[in-house]
């Protein structure tokens, strides 16, 4: 709770802000998730390039600043060869496609999908919008998503009787997922009067659905990933809410929902 009264303002303020401080902001949480990403991959047995893929995390965020799809493609060319030249270094009974495929892995689950929060506070300059407006749109992602992780695991305190996914997440349960997606539904109506006057009220709803489906479905993958570690936490960096993947999982799949809905679906920019 205590770390949730720290942050909340935190992030606020530099949604509001924008600029370099709200992308500072996503750059320490990708460089933090990286570190944990690999580490739960090493506990595994599994051996990745920790710095190669935290130096690409960075030069993605840079990147997605600064605004250049044309960058972005150099990067994941040059990443590509530049994991591959790595590999070549390392002594031969070391070298394999597995470490490759981990460190890319990383910076696209952790990296790609969370620069999109960058993306989405950018947006107004793409849209010819006062720069302002993006603050919104972050403050929409983050809301819905956390209206529905919430939601899901109160309602499956309360209700929770049928497993959703046993295999994956023993404690997850039928009863808290539909809860958590009416109570995104409902705070996405509850958003469009409240602060995203852009979402009428067919969109809400469609909003509202597509996030309380694809949080559950990004706090799942999150799940699976730590199985495969055998990690109950990603990590303890925030007190009582494990690390920072533990936090930000379900965004990692509602960032990039919302920033597309929002681009193509509403502003109907291609």
């Amino acid at each position: 709770m205590f770390s949730a009264v720290l942050f909340v303002p935190l992030l606020v303020f530099l949604a509001f802000v924008g600029g370099i401080w709200f992308a500072a902001l996503v750059t320490v949480e990708v460089v933090l998730g990286l570190r944990e990403f690999y580490r739960m991959m090493m506990i595994r047995g599994m051996r990745p390039s920790p710095r190669l893929g935290i130096l690409l995390g960075l030069a993605l965020c840079g990147l997605s600043f600064a605004g250049t799809s044309s960058g972005t493609n150099l990067l994941f060319t040059a990443g590509l060869l530049i994991v591959f030249c790595a590999e070549l270094l390392r002594s031969e009974g070391e070298r394999g496609m597995e470490p490759m495929a981990v460190t890319l892995f990383g910076v696209l689950y952790v990296g790609w999908l969370s620069v999109h929060l960058v993306f989405l506070r950018e947006l107004p300059r793409h849209l010819n919008q006062p720069y302002a407006e993006g603050a919104r749109y972050v403050l929409l992602a983050f809301f819905l998503t956390w209206v529905c992780d919430t939601a899901a695991y109160g309602f499956g305190l309360w209700l929770g009787k049928n497993r959703l996914f046993e295999a994956v997440s023993p404690k997850k349960s039928v009863e808290g997922s539909i809860g958590g997606l009416l109570a995104t539904m409902a705070a996405a109506h509850v958003a469009r009067l409240w602060f995203a006057p852009f979402l009428d009220p067919v969109h809400a709803t469609v909003l509202g659905v597509a996030v309380g489906v694809f949080a559950q479905v990004g706090d799942l993958a999150e799940s699976l990933l730590k199985r495969m570690a055998g990690n109950k936490d990603a990590g303890d960096l925030i007190p009582g809410h494990g690390g920072v993947l533990d936090r930000f999982d379900s965004l990692y799949f509602t960032a990039p929902l919302v920033y597309y809905y929002l681009k193509m679906a509403i502003f109907h920019a291609y």
